[in-house]
């Protein structure tokens, strides 16, 4: 049970990271302050994560 525990940290561990790293990729580009904004506005809306790019305009 212990490595299944272990798969999952590690798993979630990356997913976050992948998530910090295309945050800051948006941030770091033209207007990425406002593109950051609206995605984490969508997020917390419940929009879906293959809407998103519609919703922003990226």
């Amino acid at each position: 049970m212990k490595k299944k525990n272990d798969h999952l940290r590690g798993v979630l561990i990356l997913g976050c990271v992948l998530v910090v790293l295309v945050l800051a990729g948006f941030a770091l580009s033209d207007g990425g302050g406002r593109k950051v904004g609206c995605i984490g506005r969508a997020i917390a809306s419940g929009i879906s994560f293959s809407n998103i790019h519609a919703v922003c305009g990226l």
